[in-house]
């Protein structure tokens, strides 16, 4: 691939220099832990709902995405629609909830109906959570950038990756935002640059690249069955129910912004533009690749031989290689930007689920001044963590995704199953949920574990599609957790008769 122009630096250079500059210069409004975590709630609702399109569209959608179109189709595109049946009941009755019932973290509810036991079990399931998963979007984009540019993919994950805790360790969940903000603009208009100079360089046209990939099959949204181990539309609709349910409502991510606004409404008014925004955005990435697909079997443009067989290289391959000087620095920063904003809003979170849920709880005494440098700690010890496993993440390169998904399944907790069980089930009592925990960490292992063949159990292997685990986990606690309290119940009352 060709290397960076004078200009690609300088704009890169750039990009660095403003996102530090944002982190100092609302360093100085970081108080307490209230502006560390929630801004005071003094952010505008249409920044919050930009900032989220930010986080929720990461550098492994803008890469995944347009290598999934290119390789097949628009299968994985199906599950973006179930935003718009997810985020109706989430805005109008989650929302105004969240924002009357707890004050910073998601968890507080939990305490509120289970005890403290299950808020903290919450809060660590979010933290070993969210510390892989900024770990895998490290990894993807540092070997994404080594692949393009010839740079050492160690120095790129130390570099970003410092560069990301500098301003969310100084700048709190404001700087996090504003900056969110910038890097959805060049995330979105970095798509539409390149999508334009694809349509533009193919001679017949756009209308040429649509129409060639209708007939050729690369719109297809999936199988229509009811098969639930392969890429059907059944499968990729109960995947974006739940997932998308979770993303929304039970993310602490998620919740923690909407409490960021100044008011309900705008929360609200936020929550419905990053919802409604980001199934374009993940379409367009999608429409890239599938136009891709195109411009390399249809018109005289060719590929060398070893990005022929690889589909999530062809994007990174045509950034490098066909963008004029500038734009490509630009790509480059747009790609930047869709990983720097999901670790920073990430590290932000883990450090107020840390702080809040357990720090506080253990130190009751502690004055404000302490929690807020607890705060910034948890975000660099958990940044460093994040850095040491995407460099483990390097030297098991074909193994990285298969080890991420095992685990964002198993510690993903089956938390929208609970908080749904919390919500729904009024007879839901501790001891009903602590047997439904237990039994959905066996389970969820047991799933994520032999589907990924870390162990064989032959006929007792998990069958489904991996996308499902997550599903079978939210209902496992559910289920689990309300037939237990019944029994507990059942058998309160049983006592209380014979005495």
């Amino acid at each position: 691939m060709s290397k960076l122009s004078l200009i690609d630096f300088f704009v890169i250079i750039t990009y660095l220099v403003g996102v530090l500059a944002i982190g100092f210069y609302f360093s100085k409004r970081q108080k307490s832990t209230k502006d560390y975590f929630i801004a005071n709630k003094r952010i505008p609702g249409w920044a919050m709902g930009f900032a989220l399109v930010a986080t929720i569209v990461s550098n492994i959608t803008f890469l995944a995405n347009a290598g999934a179109a290119y390789a097949s189709g628009w299968e994985l595109f199906t599950n973006s629609f179930m935003v718009f049946l997810v985020i109706w009941p989430i805005v109008f009755i989650a929302i105004p909830f969240y924002r009357n019932v707890i004050g910073i973290s998601l968890y507080e509810y939990l305490e509120k109906r289970f005890g403290y036991g299950v808020r903290a079990y919450g809060s660590i399931a979010f933290i070993l959570y969210y510390i892989t998963r900024l770990g895998v979007i490290f990894f993807v984009l540092s070997l994404a950038v080594s692949t393009m540019t010839g740079w050492n993919i160690y120095f790129i994950i130390l570099m970003l990756g410092l560069l990301t805790l500098i301003y969310t360790f100084m700048g709190g969940i404001e700087a996090v935002t504003w900056t969110e903000v910038g890097q959805g603009i060049l995330l979105i208009g970095g798509g539409l640059v390149c999508l334009g100079i694809i349509f533009s360089d193919v001679p017949e046209g756009p209308d040429f690249i649509l129409s060639k990939a209708w007939e050729e099959g690369k719109f297809s949204l999936g199988e229509m069955s009811f098969n639930l181990k392969d890429n059907t539309i059944a499968v990729m609709i109960l995947y974006g129910l739940y997932q998308h349910g979770h993303n929304f409502g039970t993310d602490q991510i998620m919740v923690q912004r909407y409490l960021t606004a100044r008011t309900t409404r705008e929360s609200m008014r936020g929550a419905l533009i990053s919802g409604i925004a980001c199934v374009p955005v993940w379409g367009m990435f999608f429409l890239i690749g599938t136009a891709l697909w195109v411009y390399y079997n249809f018109t005289l443009n060719d590929l060398p031989p070893e990005i022929v067989g690889n589909p999530d290289q062809v994007f990174p391959y045509f950034i490098m290689t066909k963008l004029p000087k500038g734009v490509t620095g630009l790509i480059l920063v747009a790609l930047f930007s869709s990983a720097m904003s999901t670790i920073s809003g990430g590290l932000n979170s883990i450090s107020t689920v840390f702080t809040t849920d357990l720090f506080s709880r253990i130190y009751k005494e502690a004055e404000s001044r302490t929690r807020l440098l607890v705060a910034r700690l948890v975000v660099i010890v958990t940044g460093i963590l994040s850095l040491i496993l995407a460099i483990w993440f390097v030297t098991r390169t074909g193994q990285a995704l298969d080890h991420y998904f095992m685990a964002l399944s198993i510690f993903g907790g089956g938390i929208l199953g609970l908080f749904l069980l919390a919500a729904l089930v009024k007879k839901a009592n501790l001891h009903g949920v602590t047997i439904a925990i237990i039994v959905n960490i066996i389970v969820t292992a047991w799933a994520s574990l032999t589907s990924n063949n870390v162990i064989d159990l032959g006929a007792f292997n998990y069958t489904l599609h991996p996308f499902l685990i997550g599903l079978v986990s939210h209902i496992t606690i559910f289920v689990v957790g309300y037939l237990a309290s019944l029994f507990f119940i059942a058998k309160k009352e049983k006592e209380i008769s014979n005495y």
